[in-house]
């Protein structure tokens, strides 16, 4: 199978994923050596690998999150070749259960998250207004101040002279 980019190999791959019941993870790239551009990306299942954990002790240790990766190998890779992007390795299989795309718990598990980035949406643009509303009044205050600092300064000139001419 070949794509014209990475960026069509990709959405191909999402659309397959939402099909069959997964969520895509942007895995590992391969540069070019010459130019730096990437020359092949590897797509995987959302619960590919398993988490590592690291150990710091400098700093304080917190109650880990718990991983949703459970080693699952499903991936497809792809490579530039003749300017085309390539399908050279595909793994169907999981080692999980999937979400089935059509069930209504997978439907309403992503209308809500749908409902909640839009009132996220919503909030963020409505701080942004209230913040461009404080921007204004704060400039406003500003040049109030600018004005009155310069009429003060010019009426303790006027002062100063008086008392220097007695």
């Amino acid at each position: 199978m070949e794509f014209e980019s990475e960026e069509a190999a990709k959405n191909f791959y999402e659309k397959y994923a939402k099909h069959e019941g997964f969520v895509v993870r942007l895995d590992r790239c391969h540069r070019s050596e010459v130019d730096n551009r990437i020359i092949s990306r590897r797509f995987s299942c959302n619960k590919q690998g398993f988490h590592v954990r690291v150990r710091n002790k400098t700093k304080p240790v917190h109650k880990p999150r718990t991983s949703i990766r459970e080693g699952c190998e499903a991936m497809m890779l792809v490579k530039v070749k003749c300017g085309k992007w390539v399908v050279t390795k595909f793994v169907k299989e999981h080692s999980h259960l999937l979400n089935a795309s059509g069930s209504p718990s997978y439907s309403k598990m992503i209308e809500s998250k749908d409902r909640i980035i839009q009132q996220l949406t919503k909030e963020l643009e409505y701080r942004d207004r209230l913040c461009q509303q404080y921007r204004r009044q704060l400039f406003s205050l500003l040049e109030t101040v600018e004005e009155q600092t310069e009429s003060l300064s010019k009426n303790v000139e006027l002062v100063v002279n008086n008392i220097r001419n007695l």
